[in-house]
């Protein structure tokens, strides 16, 4: 049976010729949601694609209930930011990470791997996630402070510097030395895993750290 694949793309050029490279493919068929739609848990139900190729704008605005469908989701990363990408990975139920500059016979063989229920992810982004994982055994999350654990909560939940300040009622400019110092004490290197650290924590609450 044919690959039954939704191609779900904020940018309608891109989408196009992403479907004029899966066509090349016998074994693909291709639904499109339009750009800017937003896609029923009902209507996801009834079409039941085998793949849902997907970017992080859609994927967050388009998809209510991603689990209305026993559909695998293939994130492509257009260059959305490794941040992003880690925490769509921890907290939606991705199936697999395309690289933005990957070739067409790499799509095509991303589509067919994770239909079959392979995981597809490239290197780089498998070590920020082990890393921020691996952060919560070597490190005592108690050396941080409340107000720490407060901003490592929100970077967790996809806040970005300046929202973080705009709720706390303070400069971008300390939220920023907070960060350096959440860095020191865990003993890690960069947003994308702190945002693992932060998810894997227990619910994500400041409080349960």
């Amino acid at each position: 049976m044919p690959i039954k694949v939704m191609v779900a793309f904020s940018n309608m050029l891109f989408s196009d010729g992403i479907c004029r490279i899966l066509r090349d493919d016998d074994a693909i068929t291709i639904d499109v949601l339009k750009s800017g739609t937003a896609c029923p848990s009902g209507t996801l139900k009834s079409l039941n694609p085998d793949v849902i190729l997907v970017d992080f704008i859609t994927l967050y605005n388009a998809f209510s209930d991603m689990n209305a469908a026993n559909s695998k989701i293939l994130l492509l990363n257009t260059e959305c930011g490794m941040d992003n990408i880690v925490s769509a990975i921890l907290t939606k139920k991705i199936n697999g990470v395309l690289l933005g500059d990957a070739s067409s016979d790499m799509l095509k063989k991303a589509v067919h791997a994770v239909a079959k229920g392979e995981i597809w992810i490239d290197k780089s982004t498998v070590k920020n996630i082990l890393y921020g994982i691996n952060a919560l055994d070597k490190n005592n999350t108690s050396a941080l402070s409340g107000r720490e654990k407060e901003i490592a909560s929100m970077i967790g939940q996809g806040f970005r510097n300046k929202e973080i300040a705009a709720k706390l009622h303070i400069s971008e400019a300390t939220v920023k030395t907070h960060l350096s110092h959440i860095f020191q004490k865990l003993g890690i290197k960069n947003r994308s895993q702190l945002i693992t650290f932060a998810i894997k924590n227990s619910n994500i609450s400041p409080t349960a750290f």
